[in-house]
Formats: structure tokens, C-alpha cells, sequence
């Protein structure tokens, strides 16, 4: 217990008494020097301590933004930003990362102190491990990170290397951004955006009735219309759905180095970021550079969905709210049919079809910590061994979900373009259906 292991250190008690004019305050603080590495090693053999890294979703994630050539986090700890206190639901955010009353709770970061505060107010029990990540590394004990982080930029990043400053992860490629959302004359982008990116429509590349891509050769035209090139750096954000989406259909057409900003447009504010509202219109390029797709494995139609359920080594995953999976609701209102694909698994979404809390941070616009979310896929029983499909209504939510998929290093991935919407409506997949709770949660089978 972190109690005893307490009792053997200098521990520094600052406490203020509390009257109707003054305000409790409890401080726990061990020294730097006392808490040894090797203490922070044992911690781990006690399931009722966390271990919590304070520090931003990106430092986490393994981007060394301090420069401090720290690349990661203590193996074993949970993410919870300061940075994440203003957006409020303490108590929800300690739930999602399995941290229960009476657990003990050991922070690192350098505002750990506030962190602190606000969780001894809520009577738990809690020491600063001060200096931690800065003594492990010190100590060249490994670290732990988000495989391919650089696929997840901070918006620290981008401004640097829009302001030209050297930055690593960087080639020297062309790079466009672009602000990705629903709007043909793109108001959210007049409304205000990141300097010098520009506006992109995602019905440029999707077409109703089933909301699947456009042709191939449309999709082509629409990148050279954008000035995107295969080897071009395209940064997306704005809607994290929308963005995703445009980006898996980029990765798709070839483009090579597609990535998401972490946070968008909101955090770029946060930091207190220039934003621009002027628009302006990208500089078409003559040819995209290579027939169109380029990378075909990444989105499957509806046959390539059937095989994948027959097969044994791979899966449908639905990311859909828990009543659309149930077939309580359809989740659309241009989408009639309810229920889910027969034999797909359920890999949690968000409190309807327009959020996918399941898979962000408290804010709802970072990446959630990837650790929560090999956690959430481990008590579903979705084994990231085999080909994963990833499927909504018609593709935005599960492109979301493949952005993060392919930054925690898996790589038989792809997006089932469909989704609900083409299989409901489709006369040889329409009547491959179920509807209500399942008996065993994910393990029902399409060849049943």
C-alpha cells in the first residue's frame, strides 16, 4: 500500500484550517529526492495505486513538446490532463479511466499541483512523484507511446511549421490543411480557422443516396482541384468526423502522409492562436500523380464486408450508438431500417449518431488516450490480431475510429464505406439482420 511506502518517506504536510472566510486546503508533496524510481517501479504491484500523468494528451501520446527529448509516458499510467480540468466532469473522467474511490493516486507533470488540489477535494488520497517523467528518463528506463503519434499532430506543431520553424516528423513535403466539415459555402470556415488552411466540403467526395465515395476518377479530379498531390502533407481538422472522413478517402486515393490535428480548432484557440476568417481557394495541381486508388485495402464495399465476416480472422466492428446496435433507432432521419449487421461486433460509439464520446477526450475533440482505448476494445472482445472493418451509418464515425486505429499501429484496417445504410437497403443483404440486446455481447455469427 502507497500508506505504508508513505510512512517511510519525508513527506511535507502544508495544511490551512478552514473557517467561514478561508478556504480548506490540503497539500500533500513528496520530495523529489526521497521518491526513488525504484518506489515508483514497486508502486505497480499494488492494483489500488494509479499512477497519472498529468501532462496533455499529445506529451502522452509520445510528441516532445518541451523539448526535453522525452518521447512517451511511465509504462502503466493513465492520462488526465490539467488542461482537461476546465472542461469539467471530474468524476466522469476518473470513471473512464477506472479509478474508484479508495484508489491512491501518485501524479506526475508539472502542474501536478493543481491536479492535486481538485482530487483531495474529492477525498482521495494523493502524492506528487515531483520531476517524475524527467527522473525515469534520467534513468533510461523506457517509455511508453502512442505507436505512430505523428499521425496525431498538437497544434503546436502546426503552428511552428506553418511559421517555418524546424520541427521533427517533417520531410520538407508541400503541405495544405484543411478545415473539414458539412457546408458547401463553408461558413464554419468564415466563422474562423487555422491561418492558411483551407475549406474543404466533404460532399465533394461522398454522394447521396448511400453516402458511399464518389467515382474514382471524381475523387482524383477533386485532389488535383484541392492541390494535393501523392506526395503532399494534408493536415486535416474541423468536424473530427468529417475530417476523418476526408482523410481516409485521401489515404484511399494515395495520398501518403495524411494526418489529424489533435484537438483542432479548439485547442488552437486555447493556446491563444491567430485565426483567420478570410477564405481562400487552394491552387489546383495538373496531376494527382498516380491512378486512383493507390490504396484500396482501406475502404471495403459491401462484398469485401461479407467476406470479412465469413471469415475467422476478421471482423466488422460497428461503431454506432447503443440503440442503433440494438435497432432501437436507425440513428438518421434518411435512414429507415433498423437493427444491426448480423455477426458484427459492437465496438462503442457515442450517446448518438452525431457523437462518438467512446473514442475522445473530455473535451470531445482530442484523441482519447489511446491506453483507455486498447482498454475499451479488451472488454469487448475485439482482437486487434485480425482484420478490423470499422462501419457507422454511412462512414463518418468509423473513419474517425480508423485515424486512431492506424495511430495505435494496426495496420489490417479499413473502413466499411457502406455501413448501415448500404446494407439495410441492399436486397441481398437486407433481410442479414438482428435486432434487440444480444445474449453474449459480441460473439453472435454471421454464418449462424
Amino acid at each position: 500500500m502507497l500508506k505504508k511506502l508513505l510512512a517511510i518517506l519525508t513527506v511535507t504536510f502544508a495544511m490551512v484550517g478552514c473557517s467561514n472566510n478561508a478556504e480548506e486546503k490540503t497539500e500533500v508533496v513528496i520530495k523529489e529526492k526521497v521518491v526513488s524510481v525504484k518506489q515508483v517501479q514497486n508502486m505497480k504491484k499494488d492494483k489500488n495505486i494509479v499512477l497519472m500523468d498529468t501532462r496533455s494528451y499529445d506529451e502522452y501520446n509520445g510528441w516532445d513538446i518541451k523539448g526535453n527529448k522525452i518521447n512517451g509516458h511511465i509504462p502503466g499510467a493513465v492520462n488526465y490532463p490539467v488542461s482537461a480540468l476546465k472542461d469539467g466532469e471530474v468524476e466522469k473522467a476518473l470513471e473512464r479511466k477506472g479509478i474508484k474511490n479508495g484508489n491512491e493516486i501518485v501524479l506526475y507533470g508539472d502542474e501536478s499541483k493543481i491536479m492535486a488540489d481538485i482530487l483531495m477535494e474529492k477525498g482521495y488520497t494523493v502524492s506528487i512523484f515531483d520531476k517524475g517523467i524527467e527522473k525515469w528518463a534520467d534513468n533510461s528506463l523506457p517509455l511508453e507511446k502512442l505507436k505512430r503519434y505523428e499521425t496525431i499532430v498538437p497544434v503546436s506543431w502546426v503552428k511552428d511549421l506553418l511559421d517555418g520553424k524546424k520541427v521533427t516528423h517533417y520531410d520538407g513535403k508541400p503541405v495544405k490543411v484543411f478545415n473539414v466539415g458539412w457546408s458547401e459555402d463553408g461558413k464554419p470556415h468564415k466563422e474562423g480557422h487555422i491561418p492558411g488552411s483551407y475549406w474543404m466540403h466533404t460532399g465533394w467526395v461522398e454522394v447521396g443516396p448511400l453516402w458511399n465515395r464518389v467515382s474514382d476518377d471524381k475523387i482524383k479530379a477533386e485532389m488535383e482541384k484541392l492541390g494535393i498531390t501523392t506526395d503532399t502533407l494534408v493536415l486535416v481538422y474541423g468536424d473530427p468526423m468529417a475530417a476523418a472522413r476526408f482523410g481516409v478517402i485521401a489515404k484511399y486515393a494515395g495520398v501518403e502522409d495524411v494526418r489529424m490535428i489533435n484537438g483542432g480548432m479548439k485547442a488552437w484557440k486555447d493556446a491563444g492562436y491567430f485565426v483567420e476568417t478570410e477564405m481562400k481557394d487552394p491552387e489546383p495541381v495538373k496531376e494527382f500523380g498516380a491512378t486512383v486508388p493507390q490504396n484500396p485495402e482501406v475502404i471495403v464495399d459491401l462484398s469485401e464486408a461479407v467476406e470479412l465476416l465469413e471469415s475467422k480472422d476478421s471482423d466488422l466492428i460497428s461503431i454506432r450508438s447503443w440503440k442503433e446496435y440494438q435497432g432501437k433507432i436507425s440513428g438518421y432521419d434518411y435512414i429507415k431500417p433498423r437493427g444491426r449487421i448480423k455477426g458484427a461486433k459492437w465496438g462503442m460509439a457515442g450517446s448518438d449518431s452525431w457523437h462518438l464520446e467512446a473514442y475522445r477526450g473530455i473535451n470531445q475533440f482530442h484523441m482519447r488516450p489511446y491506453t483507455e482505448i486498447q482498454k475499451m476494445w479488451s472488454d469487448l472482445k475485439i482482437n486487434p490480431e485480425n482484420h478490423l472493418a470499422f462501419y457507422c451509418g454511412t462512414g463518418w464515425r468509423a473513419s474517425e475510429v480508423w485515424f486512431y486505429a492506424q495511430a495505435m499501429g494496426l495496420d489490417k484496417i479499413s473502413v466499411y464505406d457502406g455501413g448501415w445504410k448500404e446494407w439495410s437497403e441492399k436486397d441481398e443483404t437486407k433481410d442479414k439482420v438482428l435486432k434487440g440486446e444480444p445474449k453474449n455481447l459480441n460473439e453472435e455469427s454471421f454464418l449462424d
